[in-house]
């Protein structure tokens, strides 16, 4: 399915190839990954300097450099995941594929491309780079990557980076979301609450694996959707993506490039969208699916609501609690405590 790993010499001179060099797009996505690789750049030597600076340089730990040392750690992890997972050599293994499947290859597109996902339509500054579109077992498929910002005010050291695929489907879904948590923990551990409210939920057979929210008036047809074949095969997807379901469109969000990491990888990744997409297009659920949709209720297009006060209320007291925290540390730090 796959031949040798596409986009391994380019790699060596570090960027997308030669022939891109007149595109627009180029300059764009250069500008994409400056933002990541300034901050690892700046905040990388900030931490070993703090570190110095506190261990062997001054007499008494400072709290206040004790604190910009974790600030800066964490801004440089960020910074690398970045710069390793939305590389140009990943750009260049979608570039490869778009003749093997007649499909086409965009280096940086603006804006959301009408998309309606939760993080096409939450920040600002959306622009898309690295978007290959195709046709998979006779449906529309989109592979790219998301870059924005938190708000117009607010810019992050690193920027808001998200791999995507969008799958465009034969018929029109309630809103629903499949949240399997991929971009809400680290190393396994939740750092994000769950916004959507409780109320939503629908179980289809996850059990504990996974959470579906579904909007309002659209849980008869969530049923319909996932027989126990599609929540298997979901199950599987699920392992690497969160999904979100709307209209027509099934998107997969997810931290790192679907082109990232090894060769092996890279295949597995392709061979999971491609099985997707062909066990999408070969389900029987379409027809069940358009016969109960002709009297759909006036709240079939509900968009799931979000639980707003409890989002609020668990993000302020994890801030207070580190605010505490950080501010103990500081205090023994400097010997008030003693």
């Amino acid at each position: 399915m796959m031949s040798n790993d596409p986009g391994s010499a380019d790699a060596e001179r570090g960027g997308i190839r030669d022939e891109t060099v007149g595109d627009p797009g180029t300059g764009r996505f250069a500008a994409i990954m400056r933002y990541p690789r300034a901050a690892a750049l700046i905040s990388g030597p900030l931490v070993l300097v703090s570190l110095v600076v506190n261990l062997f340089v001054l007499e008494d730990i400072s709290g206040l450099l004790f604190v910009l040392t974790v600030a800066s750690a964490l801004v440089c992890v960020l910074a690398l995941w970045n710069v390793v997972n939305y590389s140009p050599r990943a750009m260049d293994r979608l570039k490869d594929l778009a003749p093997l499947v007649e499909g086409r290859f965009s280096l940086w597109k603006a804006g959301t491309g009408g998309h309606a996902g939760v993080p096409f339509i939450y920040g600002a500054e959306h622009e898309r780079f690295g978007v290959l579109n195709y046709l998979s077992a006779g449906l529309q498929v989109e592979v790219g990557h998301l870059a924005s910002q938190v708000s117009a005010r607010y810019r992050a050291p690193t920027g808001r980076r998200h791999a995507y695929a969008v799958v465009r489907l034969p018929e029109r879904l309630p809103h629903m979301i499949l949240s399997f948590g991929r971009l809400s923990t680290v190393l396994g551990v939740r750092i994000v609450p769950e916004q959507w409210h409780r109320s939503q939920l629908v179980d289809v057979g996850f059990g504990r694996r996974a959470r579906l929210f579904v909007g309002k008036g659209g849980g008869q047809l969530a049923r319909t959707f996932f027989t126990p074949e599609l929540v298997r095969l979901f199950e599987g997807v699920g392992r690497t993506y969160d999904i979100e379901i709307k209209g027509r469109n099934l998107y997969l969000f997810a931290g790192r490039s679907v082109a990232a990491g090894s060769a092996r990888r890279w295949r597995g990744q392709r061979a999971l969208l491609e099985g997707l997409a062909s066990s999408l297009s070969g389900s029987v659920v379409w027809e069940n699916i358009r016969r109960q949709s002709v009297g759909r209720g006036p709240g079939y297009g509900a968009e799931l609501r979000a639980d707003v006060a409890r989002v609020v209320a668990i993000v302020f007291s994890i801030a207070a609690l580190v605010v505490v925290v950080l501010s103990i540390i500081a205090i023994n730090a400097a010997g008030l405590l003693e």
